[in-house]
């Protein structure tokens, strides 16, 4: 995906060197008016120096412009400083109470005169009014992060840059702060780069991603779009996408895509390879069903199931179709599979996705 030339933030051609090694390739980058992007990939990827590069933490090469202003050329890194914010994993707190910390950007800005209400307000909003003569070293890591988060959005930034900042925190807690930031990013309509190491959080939170690996953006794309259609095997299993197959194309035509995969026939939407062609896909989990009834379905796979986990409010249920060949199924909490017992799995022609690359 090509930069936006008029959006909030655009980043051309970045890229950033340590010593001779290249760790993070040229690409671009923008953002737009409250615009949510999650920056996505396994340890060492990158995401960090990506998102220190677009925030100016770190030289880089390629051109940054904000509000339509180049770095370097008439736009300081005083200014954008200024007018950005950024949360990192460690809340990087000052001695002193809560309150002393929220107001600390305002007053480091020579802003914090008259706005008292203001920074009552924010302890309020973040939950940590209750705190606010509290020590930060008294605090507990959800306190912390929220005092973090209420020192940043005080400074009504135009760009916020969040560094995985909720990657210390219990399950709990995490999941509580998701949700409270995301209503306040709708809210502001506040321009925001997360860098996250959790797929769901980063889906809650942030209508674009980028998907980095070893340094190189292997797709850049609305959040949907990752996630329901991959564009290689890499991307898919990066995010966490089970049911990754490779097959052979048999014909397509008017119904679809005709796939040879160990020994099985199935159908998908129709796509651009040509018959006798090896490719990817990946089969949607929530899209596929289990049956112990002799029905037949559209792609309909019979196997034994294996193994069965539970994960939240429903099962992940592990059927063996071949060797080594598993589907994993995601079931309701209520339905009531056996490990060991014969069943049927079937999925319609749009639960499976042919990746281009």
């Amino acid at each position: 995906m090509t930069a936006d030339p008029d959006a909030l933030l655009v980043a051309q051609g970045i890229s950033v060197r340590r010593g001779p090694r290249v760790v993070l390739e040229p690409c671009d980058v923008s953002i737009n008016v409250g615009e949510t992007i999650a920056v996505y990939g396994p340890n060492g990827a990158g995401k960090s120096t990506l998102l220190q590069a677009l925030a100016g933490l770190i030289p880089a090469s390629g051109r940054i412009s904000f509000c339509g202003r180049e770095f370097g050329r008439d736009l300081s890194l005083l200014e954008y400083h200024r007018r950005t914010a950024a949360v990192f994993q460690e809340p990087l707190l000052l001695r002193g109470t809560v309150r002393y910390n929220v107001r600390l950007g305002l007053q480091l800005r020579g802003e914090n005169a008259g706005r008292e209400t203001e920074v009552d307000g924010w302890l309020q909003r973040l939950r940590i009014a209750h705190l606010t003569d509290r020590p930060v070293g008294a605090l507990s890591g959800g306190e912390a992060q929220r005092t973090s988060l209420a020192r940043a959005l005080i400074l009504k930034p135009e760009v916020l840059f969040l560094d995985e900042p909720f990657a210390a925190l219990d399950a709990p807690t995490r999941s509580r702060l998701t949700e409270e930031l995301a209503d306040l990013l709708v809210e502001r309509r506040m321009a925001t780069l997360l860098v996250s190491h959790d797929i769901d959080e980063a889906a809650a939170l942030c209508e674009r991603c980028i998907i980095l690996d070893k340094g190189c953006v292997l797709q850049h794309d609305a959040m949907h779009a990752v996630l329901q259609r991959p564009i290689s095997r890499r991307v898919a299993e990066i995010i966490g996408l089970s049911n990754i197959g490779q097959g052979t194309i048999a014909d397509s035509g008017p119904d679809g895509t005709r796939l040879a995969w160990n020994g099985h026939q199935l159908l998908a939407e129709e796509c651009t390879g040509k018959p006798g062609s090896r490719v990817d896909f990946v089969i949607r989990q929530e899209l596929m069903r289990l049956h112990t009834a002799p029905d037949r379905p559209t792609n309909c796979v019979p196997g034994t199931i294996e193994r069965i986990r539970r994960r939240g409010q429903s099962q992940i249920v592990s059927i063996r179709v071949g060797n080594p060949d598993l589907l994993h199924v995601r079931a309701g909490a209520h339905d009531e599979p056996r490990e060991g017992e014969d069943v049927r799995v079937s999925f319609a022609p749009e639960a499976i996705w042919i990746m281009p690359t």
